[in-house]
């Protein structure tokens, strides 16, 4: 057996002993606030209305803001992967929780699973969520300038000049989920070179009809975490109507996973509402490869039980490398909080070693 076969041999007995023992090692992590400036042009929504289809935004934005960054190193080492780095990218409602989920880690920590694949992680709190910046949220926390602000995290990222990184990294796969798939799309859309990879779960170009989740003023809601903010930031109202718009049917997820869901909740904001589908275009210069991957029963991005609409995304990058598309069955939006969250993890995984990353 060749020294490399020997070394995969071995590391994958070593995560085999892991996942029987129901154990992940954890990572080494440091979490910090970054300064980051970003420029873009938002869009005037000052009618409260979304902008008309095929309008372009035209009120420059600019600024430096401090955000959320949590720098995680492979718990274990993986030679080809050492210049690879993952970034993560939550969705509205959610914050660095979403992909590194403190409840049962081993479990539903996405962060955690990487780090064991032998990956580097960045995960963060977008502007305007967790312990980042929060401006205002219908002027400035828009989908172009969230757009610019996570172009600028990746290029720091790549550069190495992300707290706790210590190289440069010369790989960048990037995964999104729902919002910040979205998000992420605009970037390949508009910055084709920065990704090499993406992984696009909760989402499709479909038209996102956020009305679907009910919410409300988050500052009424829970005034003791957001008791400061502006009338613009808005939240789901309960477990229940967060589970009626993120989750699959009673069984498919863990009633406590939910309630620590709840308990973790963050916020969106009305910027983001009425400019949510300004990023979802066709991305004609994207080379690298893409996955789409959903929920069978996230009835935010599928418009049937089958999820099929997924099947026309590869059509929206034409050059890509590879363009793939993967339905998890018995799970909704909030891929991540399912019991299925192993089997999602898995398909990246699979996606990821098929593509030589």
């Amino acid at each position: 057996m060749s020294s490399v076969l020997a070394a995969l041999a071995l590391l994958a007995a070593s995560l085999s002993a892991f996942v029987n023992a129901g154990v992940l090692p954890t990572p080494h992590c440091v979490d910090s606030i970054a300064h980051i400036s970003a420029s873009a042009k938002n869009f005037n929504v000052s009618s409260g209305t979304p902008p008309p289809d095929g309008d372009r935004p035209t009120v420059p934005v600019s600024g430096a803001y401090r955000l959320q960054l949590r720098f995680c190193e492979p718990s274990v080492a993986v030679k080809k992967r050492t210049d690879t780095l993952q970034v993560l990218v939550h969705g509205v409602g959610y914050n660095e929780e979403y992909w590194d989920v403190s409840f049962q880690p081993n479990t539903y920590s996405y962060a955690r699973f990487a780090a064991a694949q032998g990956y580097a992680t960045l995960n963060m709190a977008r502007l305007g969520y967790g312990k980042s910046d929060h401006p205002d949220p219908e002027s400035i926390v828009q989908s172009p300038f969230e757009v610019a602000i996570i172009e600028s995290i990746i290029k720091a990222a790549r550069a190495g000049r992300i707290p706790g990184a210590t190289r440069k990294f010369d790989t960048i796969v990037s995964l999104g989920h729902s919002y910040g798939s979205r998000l992420l799309n605009g970037i390949i859309a508009t910055e084709p070179t920065i990704i090499d990879a993406v992984v696009l779960s909760g989402h499709t170009h479909d038209p996102l009809d956020i009305s679907l989740l009910l919410a409300e003023p988050a500052r009424d809601n829970n005034p003791a975490r957001f008791g400061n903010l502006p009338v613009g930031y808005i939240t789901t109202i309960n477990a229940t109507t967060r589970a009626e718009g993120f989750y699959g049917s009673p069984g498919t997820f863990d009633p406590a996973a939910l309630a620590s869901d709840e308990a973790h909740k963050d916020i969106g904001t009305t910027g983001e509402q009425l400019t949510v589908d300004f990023p979802v275009t066709a991305a004609p210069e994207f080379k690298g490869d893409v996955l789409t991957v959903n929920g069978a029963m996230d009835i935010l991005s599928c418009s049937d039980p089958t999820c099929s609409n997924i099947e026309k995304e590869a059509m929206f990058y034409p050059k890509a490398k590879s363009a793939e598309a993967a339905v998890i069955p018995a799970t909704g939006h909030a891929l991540t909080y399912h019991l299925s969250a192993p089997k999602f993890y898995a398909t990246i995984q699979a996606w990821l070693n098929r593509h030589g990353y």
